[in-house]
């Protein structure tokens, strides 16, 4: 389809714009004036209590929220189980009682302020033997899991950086969760904007419809290393397409090295992408958006029990777009489709199978240089909208799909075994017109040309088991893993040429020629094996240490097609490991440290033919949590010492060639808050600091930055519930200066206000604004090339819900 050049933001969108500051001022004013007190009452007063019915665990959780008692349990005891709710006036062990009757379970006092759930014992007199009850758990009844829905902004347990359901606090590595409930009030449209308002986290090439790139803790992680779905590693290729955020319960950051869990991974961290699953509640909504750059989309999420029992749940979740965007010739069209089903015959077996389909329309959008961006040009400053290609010649179309299953079953209260698997093809047809340099005037440039065809196809397997048992004083959670996978990648590339373009006064419509050979045609294929295992052991109630280790081996072939070769790229075993200790103290502070390894394989041979080592990573991490019993609060402070060795950097010796003589070095601070200080107002806060550097190389780039990495980022979220129907909201982004590349340009430090606003007409309707970009601000960042920022836009949402 063609889509029309992009253009400032239509005049009609400042009507609401204008609305919206004033709401989201008006809003944070009022927000100043909100009870800040979080201190619960004591424990032990009687008080009076109006607590719906509903799932037993979220019975449970308002309770002991209200009370102040820190109250941990199995999700699996109480799924599927209801409650009648609390009303009236109630000591807290009374009101326990009175919520837990008949459930079969009461509270269990572990000391310190703490307790758990024990089953019942029955009644003197009465027969023990009770009619078969088949109980079928669900992922959005009673109390939060690892991979479930989450309400608001605090998530409490993960499964990425354990493999297993244990709360943060006792998690001796920093992870941040961005939920559902985020990404809808924000609005976000890519993974980038979904982890925008998270520390230690910020997106590569500015306005991008293309991938997924990040940078973690001032390292790349763009590419198939750093990508999970549902605790699976996503094999795919830089070039694959980009992740829709639409069809996330929930995004997992887990920073610094990763491989004891998941194999090769890149030193800064990966991100565990948690789709949406199959609940038994019946929920269903459909979107309408409408914004800025022609943005015209339709989505819907369905979900709920197709039996009476409950034993067979099903989701379904679909989005249509087509939208411009502020660059000129650059569309951002997409069609997305996932299903997921879910049997669980019982309590303690649970089989989910899913598969999503998605396809996009866009085109890559190179880049500028530096001079007219982020430096000065005697021509003056590069259009924000400016195309550096050709209409109707560049394109980047991709399709990708995925299936996969989640299969758990618990023999007994100890022993339970887990087995994921995900299949992932893509394929991508990609024409580029890529800047080469300026003309000896300054505005015009020239250009090189290509055309790729990329396929990619990958599968993985992780089998879990794990053991949770006591040793005196010590709660064992014991996994046991062996995981593999293969892939397999297929690039026909084509060389070309265009004419140059001026790019301030451009004319396109110059053929492109493209050469008559390939400049490349070559497959990769690699394989990976890994066994691992791990320790989490929680010492009376206090001390948590994590211990755990993994050996691989990884193979990596290739055949170029030009010249008939074919090479073992790599043939590596590697062995890493982790240890971490947390201390638990009774006011809800955890303090941390941690030890952790990673690694990457590295292809190439240097001057004497031997095959290039992974690259290793290795960090040393110390934090703290605070997460106080009875309180919607999270805050996260940690400081770290990130090394990354094996780098490959030029031999001197032998002109042309490379050694693994590099070293990368990352040394940081962050600190992350995620509250509900009040029913009606949430926040989100972040900085990080990251000293990034070359600090071994023999390519003349020691002491350099890395690309695009900030020392200082910042950011805040606001909202806050006006009146029942009304909410509105808003934040700042702050980021520091940055380099390319090489470090001879350097992007200015920026700060970027994004609002909000929503109101609810009915329990069905609700209508929303969001608003990226708030005042217009222009910002680049650079890498290889420079990349403005998206300029502002405004999106309208109408929701129905039922």
């Amino acid at each position: 389809m063609s889509h029309r050049p992009a253009s400032s933001p239509r005049p009609l969108a400042l009507r609401p714009l204008a609305l919206s500051l004033r709401l989201m001022l008006g809003g944070l004013a009022a927000a100043a004036l909100a009870p800040q007190a979080l201190a619960a009452e004591p424990a032990a007063a009687a008080r009076s209590y109006q607590i719906a019915a509903g799932p037993l665990g979220d019975v449970l959780a308002q309770f002991a929220a209200q009370t102040g008692v820190r109250l941990s349990f199995d999700p699996a005891l109480v799924a599927g189980l209801r409650s009648p709710g609390l009303q009236g006036s109630y000591g807290v062990g009374e009101g326990f009682a009175r919520i837990l009757a008949g459930s079969g379970y009461e509270l269990a006092d572990l000391g310190g302020g703490a307790y758990t759930l024990r089953k019942a014992p029955p009644p003197p007199g009465r027969e023990t033997t009770l009619a078969p009850v088949t109980v079928t758990a669900s992922a959005g009844a009673g109390a939060e899991t690892a991979l479930g829905p989450v309400k608001g902004y605090i998530a409490t347990r993960s499964i990425t950086a354990s493999k297993s359901d244990i709360p943060l606090i006792e998690t001796p590595q920093s992870v941040s969760i961005v939920t559902a409930e985020q990404i809808e009030v924000q609005n976000a449209e890519s993974l980038a904007q979904a982890l925008r308002y998270t520390s230690g986290v910020h997106p590569l090439g500015g306005d991008n419809t293309t991938s997924d790139g990040m940078v973690i803790r001032g390292f790349n992680v763009t590419g198939s290393a750093p990508m999970y779905l549902n605790g699976t590693k996503l094999s795919r290729n830089t070039f694959s397409g980009v992740s829709e955020p639409y069809a996330m319960e929930r995004i997992e950051l887990l920073k610094g090295p990763a491989s004891v869990l998941y194999g090769n991974a890149a030193p800064g961290g990966i991100i565990n992408m948690v789709s949406k699953l199959p609940q038994a509640e019946t929920q269903r909504e459909v979107r309408l958006q409408l914004g800025d750059y022609d943005r015209q989309q339709i989505a819907g999420d369905f979900t709920g029990a197709l039996n009476e029992d409950g034993s067979l749940t099903y989701r379904l979740t679909g989005l249509v777009r087509r939208s411009d965007t502020s660059v000129d010739h650059v569309p951002d069209d997409r069609n997305f489709g996932a299903a997921a089903l879910r049997w669980q015959p019982g309590a303690d077996t649970s089989f989910t199978l899913f598969a999503n389909y998605q396809e996009n329309d866009t085109v890559y959008n190179y880049g500028l240089p530096a001079s007219g961006t982020v430096s000065h040009n005697v021509n003056g400053r590069i259009p924000r909208d400016r195309f550096v290609g050709e209409p109707g010649f560049n394109k980047f179309e991709t399709e990708n799909s995925t299936v996969g299953y989640l299969f758990s079953h618990r023999f007994n209260e100890q022993l339970s075994f887990r087995q994921n698997l995900l299949y992932f093809t893509a394929r991508s047809d990609y024409r580029d017109i890529w800047l080469d340099s300026f003309a000896a005037t300054d505005s015009s440039i020239f250009r090189g040309a290509y055309t790729r065809n990329d396929k990619n196809r990958s599968w993985t397997v992780d089998n879990q088991l794990e053991g949770r048992f006591q040793t005196g004083a010590v709660a064992h959670t014991v996994l046991v893993g062996i995981d593999y996978s293969e892939s397999e990648f297929k690039r026909l590339q084509y060389g070309g040429s265009a004419a140059p373009l001026d790019l301030y006064n451009p004319v396109y419509g110059s053929p492109v020629i493209l050469n008559a050979t390939p400049q490349s045609h070559f497959r990769e294929n690699t394989r990976q094996l890994g066994i691992y295992a791990q320790d989490h052991m929680k010492i009376a109630e206090r001390w948590v240490v994590m211990l755990g280790g993994r050996h691989d081996k990884v193979y990596g072939r290739s055949k170029d097609y030009l010249s008939g070769s074919s090479a073992t790229d790599y043939d590596d075993d590697a062995t890493t490991g982790r240890a971490g200790l947390v201390y638990l103290f009774d006011n809800g502070f955890a303090p941390y440290l941690s030890y952790a390894e990673s690694f990457e394989p590295t292809t190439g041979r240097d001057a004497g033919g031997r095959a290039f080592k992974p690259t290793e990573g290795k960090q040393y991490e110390v934090g703290l949590r605070y997460q106080p019993a009875g309180q919607a609060l999270s805050v996260t402070a940690s400081a770290y010492q990130l090394t990354q060795t094996n780098v490959t950097t030029n031999d001197l010796n032998n002109p042309g060639e490379y050694i693994q003589e590099g070293e990368v070095e990352s040394q940081g601070f962050e600190v992350e808050l995620r509250a509900h200080f009040t029913e009606r107002l949430s926040v989100i806060a972040a900085y990080g600091y990251v000293d990034n550097k070359v600090t071994k190389s023999d390519s003349g780039t020691k002491g350099n930055r890395s690309a695009s990495v900030p020392m200082h980022t910042a950011s805040v979220w606001a909202d806050y519930q006006l009146t029942p129907a009304l909410k509105l909201g808003g934040g700042l982004r702050y980021y520091g200066e940055s380099y390319d590349g090489a470090n001879t340009a350097k992007a200015p430090d920026f700060t970027v206000a994004d609002a909000m606003l929503s109101y609810q007409f009915t329990p069905q309707w609700q209508l929303s604004l969001n608003i990226n970009n708030l005042f217009d601000e222009r910002y680049a960042t650079c890498s290889y090339a420079c990349f403005y920022g998206a300029s502002r836009s405004a999106v309208a949402t109408a929701t129905y819900r039922w």
